[in-house]
């Protein structure tokens, strides 16, 4: 019995905390990258803690005096280096890779998100009232649910709300049981449903026979947020900071998808605990600027129709690595009124040491008394709006503080561009991955879409959008 408990009281304590001291998680907790990002010419340098130490490839300690590690990149390449516990135990591998360096243009341009997503969300299902009064439930029958994604009706792929109600009725007349091919939890089901002849009033306030399928869906429309940056090289481009969710927070796959002019007619301001929003309208085709192609956790990216001009740059500015990037005095680029981009003043808080890319790297605050006076702060709409500090784009604008609206998140430019595509090449890729985890408070993001959410109303076709922000 007493040696029962010595085991339990010091010989697994011990073990367990040798194997938390061997593993990455401690040498990430202590602020040691996996990898980190230079450009040719620049320098790194980081404080090593107890009870590590750094060897290079060829097994010999560098790091560094008082435990300073320091590190001046030459030229293109990587370089890895050891993280050893005691200088003995190997732990992780640290690698430094010298990419070339990135140009970009800082956007601040309005912007109007069109989508055409893969499939429609099931935001709920209801009763339909037949001809003869009854009420009837085909959707809920057939074992459709509130969350589920159609993906196709009869092999008709369904992209806008309103081509399910011509699919149906052009089907049901002669096919009574359709076939409904939905997307599950990752899972692809089909379902047979029987559509229920119906009476409803149209536009004109008639009243027709139609038939329905007893389901609300979530309408994919656009919003309104702001351009982050654009590559004059390539034309790739990158917005808003953030995903397009749908209103179960889930990240919403986009099949196509384009980005139009905007512009800003009003502002609500934003107040404590009632976060402001941007108002504006866009109009037609006409006013393009390009496709939509990736729909990620770090924004929209795509391709631009042709060159923008900006007030403020007639050069493009180089990034700044999340390593780089200092808290202090910033601006923040964006639209208030009309579509003139202006620029304001803010200042970065706090610079979040991120184990793996996020995006909510970066603790900001509006000083700009001008945006004060306007708009109260950050507000729905800005989300994507890019920050610039010591003449080089260091990130954008994610969420607002719901509690605060002078002060919100910011995520790293880093992240952004090389999601974007624009540096990427086989030789200093990093696969860049992380967790898309809904905020706690309502809405999550700049795109919402789901009916009486209180991110504001749906946008359409020439018609006033709310431009809804993340919200933390």
């Amino acid at each position: 019995m007493l040696k029962k408990r010595f085991i339990w009281l010091v010989v697994l304590p011990i073990v367990l905390l040798v194997c938390f001291m061997v593993s990455p998680v401690l040498a990430s907790w202590v602020g040691i990258p996996a990898q980190v990002r230079l450009f040719p010419g620049s320098e790194f340098s980081m404080y090593v803690q107890l009870p590590f130490r750094l060897t290079d490839a060829k097994g010999e300690d560098v790091t560094g005096l008082k435990r300073q590690f320091s590190f001046i990149s030459d030229s293109i390449g990587k370089q890895q280096f050891q993280v050893r516990l005691f200088g003995l135990i190997p732990v992780r591998d640290m690698v430094v890779d010298v990419v070339p360096e990135v140009k970009i243009y800082p956007g601040g341009q309005s912007i109007g998100v069109l989508i055409n997503p893969t499939g429609l969300v099931v935001s709920r299902v209801g009763p339909v009232r037949g001809l003869d009064g009854r009420e009837y439930f085909p959707a809920a029958k057939a074992g459709i649910l509130p969350g589920d994604i159609i993906l196709a009706i009869e092999d008709y792929q369904v992209h806008q709300p309103e081509q399910v109600g011509q699919i149906i009725n052009t089907l049901a007349p002669t096919v009574p049981s359709l076939k409904i091919l939905i997307r599950r939890n990752e899972r692809t089901l089909t379902r047979q449903v029987t559509p229920v002849l119906s009476q409803q009033e149209d536009f004109a306030g008639n009243i027709r026979n139609v038939y329905l399928l007893g389901v609300f869906l979530e309408d994919p429309a656009a919003g309104v947020g702001t351009l982050t940056f654009y590559d004059p090289v390539s034309g790739r481009y990158g917005a808003l900071g953030h995903t397009i969710a749908d209103g179960l927070g889930r990240s919403i796959e986009i099949s196509q998808g384009s980005i139009v002019q905007a512009s800003i007619d009003s502002i609500k301001q934003g107040l404590r605990g009632l976060p402001g929003e941007k108002l504006g309208t866009f109009q037609d085709e006409r006013d393009i600027l390009g496709t939509i192609d990736k729909n990620t956790v770090f924004g929209i990216y795509g391709n631009l129709a042709n060159p923008l001009h900006h007030p403020y740059f007639n050069q493009p500015l180089s990034i700044a690595l999340a390593h780089q990037v200092e808290a202090g005095p910033a601006q923040i680029y964006t639209v208030i009124n009309g579509d003139t981009i202006q620029k304001f003043d803010i200042e970065i808080t706090k610079v979040i040491a991120q184990k793996r890319p996020g995006d909510k790297g970066l603790v900001l605050r509006v000083t700009d008394p001008r945006l004060l006076d306007t708009t109260g702060g950050i507000v729905q709409g800005m989300s994507g709006s890019p920050i610039v500090q010591n003449k080089r784009i260091v990130g954008a604008v994610t969420h607002v503080f719901i509690n605060n609206p002078t002060m919100g998140y910011g995520s790293f430019i880093e992240w952004m561009v090389y999601e974007a595509g624009i540096a990427r090449d086989e030789a200093t890729t990093m696969k860049i991955t992380a967790s898309c985890i809904p905020c706690p408070c309502v809405p999550d993001s700049d795109f919402n879409l789901f009916d009486g959410d209180a991110s504001g109303s749906l946008a359409t076709w020439g018609s006033t959008v709310n431009i809804w922000p993340l919200v933390s």
